[in-house]
């Protein structure tokens, strides 16, 4: 069991633009909410204007959060913010507020709001004037709501005070029986409490605080990461108040490709679970309880036919990896209590023939069962980092195969449609729960090798004295980057590929014409995505009044990259130093080689020294000339996805060589007159 945190301390540091989401708990109306409007414009005043927070549109004077948590685990929030508009911008940002949430876990209302002006006056808005209207809808078709509360036109200098109170939790992967009518509010892993916190936003806070009142016997831990924080923790009546308060944020200037706020900025973890042990069990065993993979006589005649013909256990299981990748369509549809929680019966995943994450990996873990292999549900974290305190840190749900020899092997149907792999590199170095009958604690997926993610360009190609270039090219792929090349044709209908083979050129010279020889189908992922083509470039190299033509090597343009706006070719070189992790699509080896026969005689300038940059980016490159050929070779290495600041020179000195190349010119001289061929 985890120690508990120490009464005072302060925590780690850095800072963040916002998810501004209602925390997921509630409390009964504390005294002191109801702030007279005097002494609200004092503290206004105190706060200061525009001045004092350069570039920003608005300043949130306070957010208090007071938290009451009961022993079912369900908590009660009373949230009371005033918020000021310090431009003309930020008075039309706050003319309305919104309040999200999802009526089946949660319940949020207003229980004041009413404008403070600039004059000194104070203007109420009519709590019966709050509207309710569902969220949009995409892809997943659940019945999360929002409150719209009109406050109205403002002027600069006026501000917004709005109280809230909300019920209940706002997220969980599975829920339980319903007792009352609240009882659909109390956290799944029943009598236990968590909450995430962020203590950020997208504009100044001169004072944000959360005070949580619970049980002292629910063993309550709490860290607050990346940020320092006034702490006050107290015991009296058997009830245990923590209080939190940070004062003076000042939003960061975000840096392109950096990873998402929460891994870098300040948030408080809250949880009375033990440890990700204890989580992994209860996560399993709930799902055991409600037969969620139960085997049907449908699942198991898609396992015998699906796995027909296959002896070995892991052709076997990338089979059904990949059918179920592949037939289950991604949408969420609103199937009743417990949605966009709940982990749907495999059998109603393969009768519905659609679902989301969840239902993609629970229909998988019952296919594995069916055709006699040990599998479990797992959960993770895509696009932010799993702290090691045990509060629910989870977005994504995915498959966990036990092999014959006790190792666990990831499995992810959602990510990996069209590409080759079982679990998507797009998703290596990133924290996963494994929900096994004995527990397990937090993993981090390893760095997936870039030899596994290469594309390869290959191109033998003949120089016209007229400046067409024309040759056959070769591109090959596979892991992600065989992903990346299979995506386009896939999108489309086969009438349509035509086109999508000129894209192959065109992106860096528009006259490119392309007939395609040879293409593996992008719909058999048993086989490498390979595409050999002939094409013809009339002007491609450009020429100057001496007959001489000027040339950049076509495939050390990437123009497959440029097309496919790759992070090789889009990922922005500033700033030189970087405050924050760097985070790209995937590890990758990027290879780049060329043959250009030239004009008999030919004579070439301008060819740049070889280049061997090692690091977390490494390039090596030669051009030569060999006889009447320039010979191109170029291989460019992201080693992995994420990079730390201290990584990002090397990283960068290597993209901007690598696109330096890409725009280097050489002089192709003629032959001189009266010489004989070279």
């Amino acid at each position: 069991m985890r120690a508990r945190v120490p009464r005072l301390f302060v925590l780690s540091a850095a800072v963040v633009a916002a998810f501004v989401a209602l925390s997921a708990s509630g409390a009964e109306t504390p005294p002191g909410w109801d702030l007279p409007a005097a002494d609200a414009q004092k503290v206004l005043a105190k706060a200061g204007g525009a001045d004092a927070y350069p570039g920003a549109a608005v300043v949130t004077v306070f957010d208090r959060r007071e938290v009451v948590v009961e022993e079912s685990g369900m908590a009660r929030t009373v949230q009371h913010t005033l918020v000021k508009a310090l431009t003309a911008d930020g008075a039309r940002q706050l003319a309305v507020a919104e309040l999200s949430y999802d009526p089946l876990s949660a319940a949020v209302e207003v229980l004041r709001c009413r404008v403070l002006t600039v004059a000194g006056g104070v203007r109420d808005v009519a709590v019966a004037t709050v509207q309710d209207h569902p969220d949009t809808q995409g892809t997943i078709l659940w019945n999360a709501r929002h409150r719209l509360v009109p406050v109205g036109r403002l002027d600069a200098g006026d501000a917004v005070e709005l109280v809230t109170r909300r019920v209940g939790f706002t997220y969980a992967l599975l829920d339980g029986e319903e007792r009352s009518a609240e009882a659909r509010f109390v956290p799944p892993m029943k009598g236990h409490f968590y909450d995430i916190v962020p203590f950020f936003a997208p504009n100044p806070v001169v004072e944000q605080r959360y005070r949580v009142t619970i049980p002292a016997a629910k063993n309550l831990q709490y860290q607050l990461f990346s940020g320092g924080a006034e702490v006050e923790d107290r015991t009296a009546g058997g009830m245990r108040t923590v209080t939190v308060t940070l004062r003076g944020f000042k939003p960061a200037e975000p840096e392109k490709n950096m990873v998402d706020w929460p891994d870098v900025a300040p948030k408080l973890l809250l949880t009375t679970s033990p440890d990700w042990q204890a989580k992994a069990v209860w996560f399993h065993g709930v799902q055991e309880d409600a037969k969620a993979f139960a085997v049907t006589p449908e699942l198991r005649k898609v396992a015998d036919e699906v796995t027909a013909g296959l002896e070995r256990a892991d052709d076997k299981v990338a089979a059904l990896t990949h059918w179920v990748a592949e037939n289950i369509r991604y949408i969420g549809l609103h199937m009743g209590e417990g949605e966009g929680y709940t982990l749907h019966p495999a059998a109603m995943t393969l009768r519905d023939r659609g679902g989301v994450c969840k239902d993609k990996a629970g229909i998988l873990t019952a296919l594995l069962r069916a055709a006699g292999f040990e599998a479990y549900a797992g959960m993770t974290m895509a696009g932010e980092r799993i702290e090691k305190i045990a509060a629910d840190q989870f977005n994504h749900c995915i498959t966990v195969w036990r092999r014959p020899d006790g190792a666990t092997q990831l499995l992810d149907p959602t990510w990996v449609p069209g590409a080759r792999e079982l679990w998507s590199s797009r998703e290596q170095q990133q924290e996963v729960l494994m929900g096994l009958p004995e527990g397990a604690d937090i993993i981090t997926t390893p760095i997936s090798p870039p030899s596994d993610h290469p594309l390869s360009f290959t191109v033998r190609s003949t120089l016209r004295a007229d400046g067409t270039l024309e040759g056959t090219l070769r591109l090959t792929a596979d892991g992600q980057s065989d992903s990346g090349l299979r995506r386009p044709y896939r999108g489309r209908t086969r009438t349509q590929w035509a086109a999508t083979d000129e894209g192959l050129l065109s992106a860096v010279d528009p006259r490119a014409v392309v007939r395609v020889t040879s293409r593996t189908d992008p719909d058999d992922l048993r086989v490498p995505f390979t595409i050999e083509a002939e094409f013809t470039i009339p002007g491609y190299a450009r020429v100057l009044d001496d007959g001489s033509l000027l040339l950049t090597p076509l495939a050390a343009r990437h123009p497959v990259g440029v097309a496919a706006r790759a992070e090789e070719i889009t990922l922005p070189l500033k700033p030189k130093e970087r405050k924050y992790p760097v985070r790209i699509g995937c590890s990758k080896v990027v290879r780049l080689d060329e043959r250009i026969t030239l004009p008999a005689g030919a004579r070439l300038e301008g060819l740049p020294d070889d280049a061997k940059l090692e690091g977390a980016g490494s390039l090596q490159s030669t051009w030569k000339h060999a006889g009447s050929e320039l010979v191109v070779s170029e291989t460019l290495t992201l080693d992995r996805r994420i990079f730390a600041p201290e990584e990002w020179p090397g990283l960068r000195d290597a993209l901007e060589a690598f696109r330096k190349l890409a725009e280097t010119p050489l002089l192709v001289r003629p032959a001189a007159k009266g010489k004989g061929k070279a």
